[in-house]
């Protein structure tokens, strides 16, 4: 069996990369795109491993260059990220990528370069990646990972297909889980945390693996716990006392450690807002942030729909600079502020 068949989901896309390993036509360059957790790097090396593996269904998952290279203990398969403290990946260290093609591999047939978030790299960065890729060695592949493939430039998308990972719906992930031991002990012991869990995984399998285990468990359902309380303190903003009991709330949701966990809160809250959209404009709404269309309904009914359209861009807004490293206190200030004043009563 094919490593490609534990992918779950993406069916035409797997198609298509099968269709081009049988057919020996795998490309020097691919851009895969998706969401955050969806499983981007999972593919990307299993396309390592079907490029490097010598079995006829591949990646058969159990010669020893499959074992290296989905273990990352290939040499031969490089990840490219920005500089320590720097947020976008410089022009210099493309250079330096591009140095080190010259070197031969050094126990594959190939040479793998990974690059995670590659649509950080700034224009002059990219401007060089072009050139390599217009003329890379023959024993080379690149594999450029993002969340939107438009915010590379035209020049680079033209060079390369792209491949668009759709991340996986709930209830794919909680079916796959069943087979997970500690998966399986949360969802019967601690329904909540399981959920919690769940859902801070945001489509990925291997996330969700991880966010199931007891000592992980906790915490997810910690961070739900805020964003639900948020929603909460700022449904009930009547008067002086909890005006201010929001604001010290909402002002403590993160220390400057935990920019992980304030990305999480804020992206829960994003989906919180969907939800209650959702259920003033459909009569069936399935809720992803609550667990039922009826918990969903009673918070929405305190709540004009106007003030939650303008709550959805906060929050979204919020998310997006955490992601391009904003300040974290600057960030919850300038939420906070913004959220109150699009929910004031007038």
């Amino acid at each position: 069996m094919s490593g490609f068949d534990s992918f779950l989901k993406n069916e035409k896309l797997i198609e298509r990369l099968k269709r081009d390993i049988t057919a020996n036509r795998l490309a020097h360059a691919y851009i895969i795109e998706g969401g955050e957790g969806c499983g981007k790097r999972t593919l990307a090396n299993l396309i390592c491993a079907a490029a490097s593996c010598s079995e006829s269904d591949r990646p058969c998952m159990e010669c020893i260059s499959c074992y290296k290279i989905l273990r990352a203990q290939s040499p031969d398969v490089i990840t490219v990220g920005a500089d320590k403290d720097r947020v976008q990946i410089s022009v210099d260290v493309i250079r330096r990528l591009r140095e080190d093609t010259v070197v031969a591999p050094n126990d594959l047939a190939r040479k793998f370069y990974i690059i995670p978030k590659a649509d950080t790299m700034n224009v002059q960065a990219q401007n060089a990646m072009l050139k390599i890729l217009e003329e890379p060695p023959p024993y080379v592949m690149f594999l450029l990972l993002c969340e939107r493939a438009d915010d590379l430039l035209p020049t680079i998308r033209s060079r390369a297909p792209i491949y668009r990972v759709e991340s996986l719906d709930d209830d794919i992930i909680i079916e796959a889980l069943k087979s997970d031991e500690n998966a399986k002990l949360l969802s019967e012991n601690d329904p909540d945390a399981f959920f919690a869990a769940v859902r801070l995984a945001r489509g990925s399998l291997g996330r969700a693996k991880e966010l199931t285990d007891p000592k992980s468990a906790a915490e997810c359902l910690k961070i739900y716990k805020k964003a639900e309380r948020y929603i909460d303190l700022l449904a009930e903003r009547r008067d002086a006392a909890s005006e201010l009991a929001f604001y010290e709330y909402s002002s403590k949701l993160a220390n400057s450690k935990e920019r992980e966990e304030l990305e999480g809160i804020y992206s829960l809250l994003s989906d919180a807002i969907r939800d209650l959209i959702n259920v003033k404009l459909t009569k069936s709404p399935s809720p992803i942030f609550y667990i039922t269309p009826e918990k969903a309904r009673e918070v929405a009914d305190r709540f004009a729909l106007s003030k939650l359209m303008t709550l959805l861009e906060v929050f979204m807004s919020a998310h997006n600079s955490l992601e391009r490293n904003a300040n974290i206190n600057l960030t919850q200030i300038k939420t906070s502020a913004a959220a109150a004043a699009a929910t004031r009563v007038k």
